[in-house]
């Protein structure tokens, strides 16, 4: 079948065989190993599908089987010929031509399914391989001679793959698509799934007739058709074009042209737009981008002791399936260099990101550039111009598949915990999927956690009242320094992808059900649920459009904290942060680190969420309980339960802590010093305070309801109910919501249930009669304090601010929010100086705008006269004292 010059491709293989040595092949998707195709296989027969046929292809097919430990392709797919795997293409090809005029796949195909007793069960199945020997985007203006030379396709023909080989220095790409069964098989899949019925294929009853089995065959061809061009399109994204032919479409563009013919000078409008193009575009370059890969290469190891990439799995295969906008969380420079990074080595396509203009200066901004970055100014305000170039330039990129990243919180986070998202770049995205109704685009929100963040001390700065820098040459020289830094490690977490389609239903599901929108907006006059049937000429400023992005905003903060990973540091800023002493036993420091290690891990599961911490810590659950049961003996809860520490388990615990304060000690968050009995304590750096804070922030949305529930028992006497506390935990939960981000579609009654089951299991509490019976023990008790504590910062700026808000409209009826700000900062300055505050009155200052936009979006403080707010007695009562309102009354001036 297939033969060049009548012999066999396996002779030929065997003859072009030394090549093997010479390539370095790079299998995708990464998340393949020779356990899992394996397992996937199941002894089946296989049929891997080439686009086209090429000897030296297969040579690539067979070196990746050997990786993984499967039998080489030497036959091709004949009925009864081959028992475990053999070889089928759809297209033909020589060593010259590129495609040859014989084209048997369908013949083939249907001879294989109609005489081959596996295809008609799940015997048989078929993986669509493809093989690329350069990830070169096509460009648009590329010459006929450089085009004929290295063809954009990845394929060419067998003079062409080895010029390229050579040119690659051997690298080659491989991507091993979905298994596809036969025919039969495949029918019943499409069905069920409800696909699109111009994929469906014939039913069983007509496989016998002739033309219904090469109809059969046409249709298959099709879908592995389909299938290689998505793997072509995120490897390799779509054709790009200059920065001429992109203003030339974007001055073509209807809009774009009503626009012009409205301003009151055309010509100089024109001219205008095409001017903030340059400044705005991309210059994606691939040589860039290969060389910058190399770079990192190198940095990323000199920085990082490990760059750990997370449920990456289930991205995978939403990246073929649809256009992707990555929306990561920003807590660094690095965020974007790693995104990217990351995205390359997994074989996808790096994105076009939008960078802010602040970040344009030489020599980084051509670079940025050269990598995908295109710029975006800080404001918009008064330049109608500018505004629409931008957003017709964010339309170019979406209506032509480009894969697009931005960071819509707008800036990096100064205090750990992700900011209220700027929605405005957000809005453009959506107004372009809208029109389109572009149902299949997927938002993929990335969490980076990082044992040590480059800025923390810039941070740390500026929260303390200094002000930003610019970014400058200077900066970037001063950066390069830091390059020779170790920063420990950092990980890359993907979230839970969003499908538009998905989303714009569960949003107009929930304005229909909602009389009393959060958004505003009548559900008698709801859009229709399913985006095919939005009207064409939707207004994008309607309540309802704009409302979505909001909700689709907050939804994308929640996935991303849904993703979150616990780094080492930042589990020990948590634990310095809640002690009140002064210095810390090496002991209790190692039991802190481990129960927070052991109560994030356990939580990930019930929820559904991808939390976790960054190191692991086996038999945690062991060293817990061997913790209360030393110290409490005669405990009536542990009294039956025998635990054995080994020293296998207490080796890896003293190794983990130790690992976590030895980074501790070296970027000078906390000191190592010896008590008179001669024991190791840990005091924390109290200049390096505002750093401790921000790596707390972190993590604060997953330890929070650890801390809240802990703090509502101890301040009960009594046994205490489990609906009470679900009920307080959702109204803790509407005022906190920015500083908690919690899944919406996580019930505040599962995540109390949640922590209530791991507490019966470390048996810090029981249950009877749905009420919960606090252990009396003394060490559990202490664990408990130490939770709550985790909370009490929270617990001080929202009640100091509660407090001051109910003494104003006490005196005056009413307040203003800068009114109110100034008042809180006095008023927790009055409370500090008393010693009733633990946190000084910086904090106010930092978080007292945050705090108000809370109360506000919670519908505690409500608009009374101008700008003028009052306040919703009726909510007060949910959570007034567990916010300990009265405590802070008397300190209000």
């Amino acid at each position: 079948m297939y033969s060049m010059l009548g012999i066999h491709f396996r002779r030929w293989a065997w003859l072009i065989s030394p090549l093997a040595s010479f390539m370095r092949i790079r299998i995708y998707p990464k998340s393949i190993t020779k356990e899992s195709i394996q397992e996937s296989l199941n002894n089946k027969s296989v049929v891997y599908v080439l686009p086209r046929m090429s000897i030296i292809d297969t040579l690539v097919l067979n070196k990746a089987l050997n990786e993984f430990a499967l039998k080489k392709v030497a036959l091709e797919a004949k009925p009864k010929r081959f028992r475990s795997s053999a070889l089928m293409a759809i297209k033909t090809s020589s060593l010259i031509f590129s495609n040859s005029s014989r084209d048997s796949f369908l013949s083939d195909f249907v001879r294989l399914i109609r005489n081959d007793p596996r295809a008609k069960s799940e015997k048989l199945i078929f993986i669509p391989v493809s093989i690329f020997w350069s990830r070169a985007p096509e460009r648009h203006e590329k010459s006929f001679f450089l085009r004929s030379l290295f063809p954009d396709d990845g394929t060419g023909n067998g003079l062409q793959k080895l010029f390229m080989l050579a040119l690659h220095r051997g690298e080659v790409n491989i991507s091993f698509g979905k298994i596809f069964h036969s025919p039969l098989i495949e029918l019943q899949n499409i069905e069920s799934n409800k696909t699109d019925s111009t994929t469906a294929i014939a039913t069983q009853e007509n496989t016998e007739n002739i033309e219904t089995e090469y109809e059969n065959a046409r249709k298959m061809r099709r879908l592995f058709n389909i299938e290689f061009a998505k793997e072509r399109a995120a490897a390799f994204g779509p054709v790009l074009y200059d920065n001429e032919k992109i203003s030339q479409w974007i001055l073509n563009s209807q809009s774009t042209k009503n626009f012009i013919q409205s301003s009151d000078n055309p010509l100089k409008t024109e001219q205008q737009i095409v001017r903030y193009i340059r400044e705005i575009g991309a210059n994606y370059n691939y040589v860039t981008i290969r060389a910058l890969e190399k770079v990192f290469d190198f940095i990323w190891t000199k920085i990082f002791e490990g760059v750990r990439v997370r449920n990456f799995e289930h991205i995978e295969r939403v990246a073929k399936d649809g256009q992707i906008l990555w929306m990561p969380s920003h807590r660094s420079h690095f965020d974007y260099l790693l995104l990217s990074y990351v995205l390359f080595k997994k074989g996808f396509v790096i994105p076009h990101i939008a960078a802010g203009i602040n970040l344009n200066f030489w020599p980084i901004g051509s670079i940025l550039r050269k990598g995908g970055a295109f710029f975006i100014r800080r404001s918009f305000a008064g330049n109608r111009i500018y505004a629409h170039t931008f957003t017709e330039y964010v339309n170019f990129l979406l209506q032509n598949s480009f894969p697009v990243e931005f960071f819509h919180e707008g800036g990096r986070s100064r205090i750990g915990k992700l900011l209220q998202p700027k929605v405005g770049m957000l809005s453009i995205c959506v107004q372009s999927i809208l029109t389109r109704k572009a149902e299949n685009t997927y938002i993929v929100p990335v969490y980076f956690g990082y044992d040590k963040v480059m800025e923390d001390d810039t941070y740390a700065k500026e929260l303390k009242g200094a002000k930003k820098q610019k970014e400058n040459a200077l900066q970037f020289l001063n950066g390069v320094r830091k390059v020779f830094s170790n920063y420990g490690s950092v990980d890359v977490s993907f979230g839970d992808p969003l499908r538009i389609g998905d989303i714009w239903r569960e949003y107009i599901e929930k304005i229909k059900k909602e009389s009393n929108s959060e958004f505003h907006i009548d559900p008698a006059k709801a859009l229709p649920e399913n985006l095919t049937y939005l009207p064409e000429n939707f207004d994008a400023r309607d309540p309802q459009v704009q409302g979505f992005v909001k909700y689709l905003s907050k939804r994308v903060n929640q996935k991303i904290n849904g993703a979150a990973t616990a780094s080492d540091t930042s589990l020990l800023a948590a634990c310095l942060l809640t002690s009140q002493e002064k210095c810390i036993q090496y002991k209790s420091l190692q039991f802190q680190v481990i129960l927070m290690h052991y109560l994030i891990n356990s939580l990930a599961k019930p929820l559904n969420w991808k939390i976790s911490t960054s190191s692991n810590a086996d038999n945690s659950l062991s060293y817990l309980m061997s913790h209360y049961q030393n110290n409490d003996s005669e405990s009536s809860l542990i009294s039956n339960t025998e635990i054995i520490l080994s020293d296998n388990i207490s080796n890896s615990i003293i190794n983990l802590a130790n690992q976590i304060f030895n980074a501790g000690e070296r970027w000078s968050l906390m000191k190592k010093i010896k008590n008179n009995n001669n024991e190791f304590e840990f005091t924390r750096n109290d200049e390096k305070e505002m750093n401790l804070w921000w790596y707390r922030g972190t993590i604060f949305h997953i330890l929070a309801p650890f801390g809240i529930i802990a703090d509502i028992l101890l301040s009960e006497k009594s046994h205490y109910p489990v609906n009470q506390l679900e009920g307080k935990m959702s109204s803790i939960r509407r005022i906190w919501q920015d500083d908690l981000y919690w899944d919406s579609k996580t019930s505040s009654q599962l995540i109390t249930q949640s922590c209530l089951d791991i507490f019966v299991k470390l048996q810090f509490i029981k249950i009877e009669n749905d009420l919960i019976i606090l252990s009396k023990e003394n060490s559990i008790l202490d664990s408990l304090q130490f939770l709550s504590r985790i909370v009490k910062p929270e617990i001080e700026l929202y009640g100091i601010q509660l407090a001051t808000a109910i003494e104003l409209v006490k005196e005056k009826g009413s307040f203003t929010r800068d009114e109110l700000i100034q008042k809180t900062i006095t008023t927790h300055s009055a409370a500090f100086l008393r010693t009733i505050a633990i946190q000084p009155p910086i904090f106010s200052k930092v978080f007292a705008q945050r705090t108000f936009e809370s109360y506000f979006k919670a519908g505690v403080f409500i608009p009374h006269k101008n700008i003028k707010f009052s306040l919703d007695a009726t909510s007060l009562n949910a959570f007034s004292d567990f916010l300990d309102v009265t405590l802070w009354s008397d300190f209000v001036p």
